[in-house]
């Protein structure tokens, strides 16, 4: 496999929901740069969750990493099918793809299935998604594996970032809520709330 001692050396650290230093397209711009057309197809293909159909995509059958990840990610799709299934009291066979047992991948699902929100829930596989590719990464430091799992955790950033946003969304709307309702809500006297008359909010 592949090293890429300077080029690995001159990417920024990466944590958990710390900034990102760069997005995952300004990555693969400079990757195109270094990597060759090869590794540049594995990199570039990795993404953090399956597609729809459940398929691996190509670039597993050309990384260990990611063949391993993808049998995390396929243990924790089918453990939500399940479970989502049981739910709503529907058969789960339908939605279960073919694939091996990963109990870090279950207990991964079930984390997010009692998450308070669908919100938190995602929040809460993307950080399942983080933590194994840290496991996974261990030994890997300048190699393609190293990208592999490099691009990984940027696009998991960048899908936490997408659900902070939405989250605010839906603070605001809470707040937002609280203050028309507080406003419109009738005093101790009876009489409507003096300040629903005149809230300089428009709607």
């Amino acid at each position: 496999m592949a090293s890429y001692y300077y080029f690995g050396a001159t990417l920024p650290s990466l944590s958990w929901r710390g900034a990102m230093p760069l997005s995952s397209r300004e990555f693969l711009e400079r990757c195109a740069i270094h990597l060759s057309p090869r590794d540049l197809a594995i990199v570039g293909d990795a993404r953090p969750a399956l597609p729809a159909d459940g398929g691996l995509p190509a670039a597993a059958g050309r990384s260990r990493m990611l063949a391993a990840y993808y049998r995390w990610e396929l243990a924790l799709r089918n453990e939500l099918a399940r479970l989502r299934a049981g739910r709503l009291g529907q058969p789960a066979e339908k939605h279960v793809r073919p694939g091996s047992v990963e109990w870090d991948g279950l207990r991964a699902a079930q984390s997010a299935f009692q998450a308070e929100s669908p919100l938190e829930g995602e929040i809460v596989m993307e950080r399942e998604r983080w933590n194994v590719v840290e496991r996974l990464q261990v030994g890997h430091y300048f190699d393609t594996e190293a990208l592999v799992a490099y691009g990984l955790k940027l696009r998991i950033l960048e899908r936490v970032a997408r659900f902070e946003v939405e989250r605010g969304k839906a603070a605001y709307g809470e707040i937002y809520d609280d203050i028309l309702g507080a406003a419109g809500a009738p005093g101790q006297d009876g009489k409507p709330n003096p300040a629903s008359e005149d809230t300089g909010v428009t709607t």
